[in-house]
């Protein structure tokens, strides 16, 4: 029941964000903006996104082989396109890396060092967002000063969050600090505190791991960029990019990652996209269409995975018992 209650509590407030935003922009609007969207700028957007997560897959590769769990391409390759169905569909990015971690613990028996693994994946992708906004805001700050309040908030807790991530990143690989907090948990009364030193364990840093930091590096801060180029692409099918309002993207887009980690309703984070790039000057039905097509875009994109998952369960029920 709770379930029902909550996925009935989804379709009401998408209902809810979507009759709104029909009654705000107007429906005859809303359809002009959609029908001038150039289908090859749509095209291109799909393509970047395909391309992002083929590369998205090998880094994850890397940091599974590296956590000890060794997988052939193809296998990851269905796997993580799994995630970014489950992610896409379920609007957020934990069901997703959920559904990856429980079939490395049934698939290899290693549920722990899989959810390392996914979690330093994850990290290492909302950091590089993080930092592209970071960028952006340094950006628009030399371009012009912030007259929005509300913007210049906004930017600070840009500035906030990727100083915690870097303080996270300083905790994986210090000694001292994982010493530190393997001594609050002992002395913290927690329940389960062996299984929590043990992903712990499975996460930290060791010397030994140090040679994959350039290569994730590098590929995470490709499919992040091909994540914000995915937006610039769709905004450029609607005729709304320009170089006078590129670095709004870096800034805009990172937030709209961060908050895909909550599974926020269908229409949510689409509406909060768009509700931004209008107050950075953009027209207020362009940017909300623009929203939407992005997310239909990585929809479009991740449906591989669906299919994938079909097949898999088709594969399981075939095997003899």
């Amino acid at each position: 029941m709770r379930k029902v209650g909550g996925a009935a509590l989804k379709i009401l407030v998408t209902v809810g964000v979507l009759v709104f935003i029909v009654w705000k922009l107007g429906f005859r609007q809303i359809l002009g903006t959609v029908a001038q969207a150039d289908p090859w700028w749509l095209i291109a957007a799909l393509v970047l996104f395909f391309v992002s997560g083929w590369l998205g897959v090998l880094q994850w590769q890397i940091i599974l082989k590296n956590r000890g769990v060794t997988l052939p391409f193809s296998r990851v390759f269905s796997l993580y396109f799994i995630g970014m169905f489950f992610n896409n569909f379920a609007l957020g990015i934990i069901a997703g890396d959920a559904v990856k971690v429980a079939y490395i613990k049934i698939d290899e028996g290693h549920g722990k060092a899989g959810f390392a693994a996914t979690f330093l994946d994850r990290f290492a992708g909302l950091w590089v967002m993080l930092g592209y906004a970071v960028f952006g805001s340094v950006l628009l700050i030399k371009q012009k000063a912030l007259e929005s309040g509300s913007m210049t908030l906004a930017i600070f807790a840009l500035f906030v969050a990727f100083a915690c991530f870097g303080g996270a990143l300083v905790f994986l690989m210090s000694k001292r600090l994982q010493a530190l907090a393997y001594l609050l948990i002992d002395r913290v009364p927690l329940k389960k505190k062996d299984a929590l030193k043990r992903i712990l364990d499975e996460t930290i840093i060791e010397s030994h791991d140090v040679h994959i930091l350039l290569p994730v590096g590098v590929l995470s801060t490709v499919v992040q960029f091909m994540r914000i180029g995915v937006h610039v692409l769709c905004a450029g099918a609607l005729g709304l990019l320009s170089a006078a309002n590129i670095h709004y993207f870096f800034i805009f887009v990172p937030i709209l990652a961060m908050m895909m980690a909550v599974p926020l309703p269908f229409g949510v984070r689409e509406s909060v996209g768009g509700t931004l790039f209008a107050l950075a000057g953009f027209r207020a039905d362009a940017a909300i269409v623009m929203g939407f097509l992005a997310t239909l875009v990585g929809s479009a994109a991740s449906l591989m995975g669906g299919i994938l998952f079909v097949m898999d369960k088709l594969h399981l029920s075939r095997k003899p018992s």
